[in-house]
């Protein structure tokens, strides 16, 4: 089972099974604990479905996966109601959903599991940028000093220091 931390940075990520993409992550919901009890699924044929934590097997942020289960359980979500002017609520329904599966890795279908998918993608900086940018940083500071060098002795003496 995967633990909390990785359960609440799953928004935008691909659910998948052993036969492919089942759908994605479109929001985490929260249990009395506040930790994630469940998510919101958009399935790859356009439903909505709610999977239990109980049924992800592992969570993987560099491919941005959820690892699920042949026999995960997917329960239909009603469509969202507003219960007063701030707030709505989802239900889930008794009704299990068979879950269609696409090629995995397939793209998310709405622009908002998109920049969710992209404003959580792990990207790993090498040693080797690390150690470029320090050396760019350093170039940069000494040819500013030897500039401001040779810029204050020519406005103090008038002439070009050769």
């Amino acid at each position: 089972m995967a633990t909390v931390a990785q359960l609440q940075t799953c928004d935008g990520f691909t659910v998948e099974n052993p036969d492919g993409c089942v759908g994605w992550v479109e929001e985490t919901w929260l249990g009395a604990d506040a930790h994630p009890a469940a998510f919101a699924v958009r399935t790859c044929d356009g439903l909505r479905a709610l999977l239990l934590v109980e049924d992800v097997l592992a969570v993987d942020p560099d491919a941005q996966e959820v690892l699920v289960g042949a026999d995960a359980d997917l329960r239909v979500l009603e469509p969202p109601r507003l219960t007063s002017a701030d707030t709505a609520t989802w239900h889930a329904t008794e009704e299990h959903l068979t879950a269609t599966t696409t090629a995995a890795h397939a793209a998310p279908p709405a622009p908002a599991l998109s920049a969710a998918r992209t404003a959580t993608a792990h990207r790993d900086r090498t040693v080797f940028r690390a150690i470029a940018l320090a050396l760019a940083c350093i170039t940069g500071l000494v040819a500013f000093e030897i500039g401001l060098a040779f810029g204050v002795a020519y406005l103090v003496t008038g002439n070009p220091p050769y």
